[in-house]
């Protein structure tokens, strides 16, 4: 019999064999379209619900880090005058923004599927209630800073009761 590469192909002796099966490699390319439903990337309301797979999440994960990192000191420094009431609204929009991704990336990683829609929806609810907070103590109360510092101030009623 004559060896496989010195036939022609198209003969019926050709036709016959098994073809090679393919290799099981997958091969990610920037240009390949994703089938997968987990790789494509959300956008609006879907996005806001599955923050990690947003188009911008990583982004703007990125950027609340770097203003955290900017506004804490700047929030402690500014902390007794008027100056740091923006500082306190910019810290009330970043820190909620920052938790829900970074939470949402948790729950994509150690949620079930099953549950994983119900779970990013109650983290929902806690992050537009976080806001609120954050927003309430920003314009009725002293401000994110203030409440903050209270934790490390000595209790006036320690003062009373040494005396």
């Amino acid at each position: 019999m004559m060896h496989r590469s010195l036939m022609r192909t198209g003969t019926a002796l050709t036709k016959r064999t098994a073809p090679r099966p393919s290799s099981g490699v997958r091969h990610f390319r920037k240009s390949a379209p994703t089938k997968y439903t987990e790789n494509k990337e959300l956008t609006g309301l879907a996005g806001i619900v599955e923050a990690d797979n947003h188009a911008l999440s990583v982004k703007l994960q990125h950027l609340t880090s770097v203003g955290l990192m900017g506004a804490v000191p700047l929030a402690f420094v500014l902390s007794p005058s008027p100056l740091v009431f923006p500082v306190d609204l910019i810290l009330g929009v970043i820190l909620p923004v920052h938790a829900h991704i970074g939470m949402n990336n948790v729950i994509s990683d150690y949620v079930p599927k099953n549950v994983r829609t119900l779970a990013r929806l109650g983290w929902l609810g806690a992050t537009s209630l976080m806001f609120l907070g954050l927003l309430r103590v920003n314009l009725e109360g002293p401000g994110i800073t203030e409440v903050v510092k209270t934790v490390w101030r000595e209790s006036p009623n320690k003062k009373k009761l040494e005396a």
